[in-house]
């Protein structure tokens, strides 16, 4: 097969060929569409070439690239971080702005004379007895928030 042609489709385009140019054009045709193929290539393999020593200049020109170290945030006399106030930086003003919002929000205690549930851990339910747990008289009011 050539080109996706099967051996008969391609013997009926050469005996159309021969039909159409005659025995005198057919040779020089062929010789014609040959060196026209052969250039193609030739180009192609030139650009080909072309493009790979490039790229092997570059890789060899280039220097490689060393990422500085990002130093530790400045931090006060107490050891905590200190708020960054840079406003050329949208992305520090970002982060502290969310770093405030989770400082302050609001942390669920439960109420006085109350005592607080503890959430059981999976060893122990898978260890516990079949039957199951009997329910609180009076539902807890507020749980502690899970860290």
């Amino acid at each position: 097969m050539i080109g996706g042609l099967s051996m008969t489709e391609v013997i009926i385009i050469l005996g159309l060929a021969l039909l159409l140019l005659g025995p005198d054009q057919l040779p020089t045709l062929a010789k014609s569409l040959g060196k026209g193929l052969k250039e193609l290539r030739k180009a192609t393999d030139d650009i080909k070439s072309q493009f790979e020593s490039e790229i092997a200049r570059i890789d060899i020109n280039e220097p490689p690239k060393m990422i500085s170290p990002v130093p530790p945030p400045p931090k006060d006399e107490s050891g905590a971080p200190l708020p960054v106030s840079d406003e050329s930086d949208p992305g520090a003003a970002r982060a502290a702005a969310r770093r405030a919002a989770l400082e302050s929000q609001l942390k669920l205690v439960p109420p006085e004379g109350t005592v607080p549930r503890a959430a059981p851990e999976p060893a122990a339910e898978a260890q516990a007895s079949p039957t199951p747990p009997e329910a609180p008289a009076t539902p807890p009011l507020a749980e502690e928030p899970k860290a």
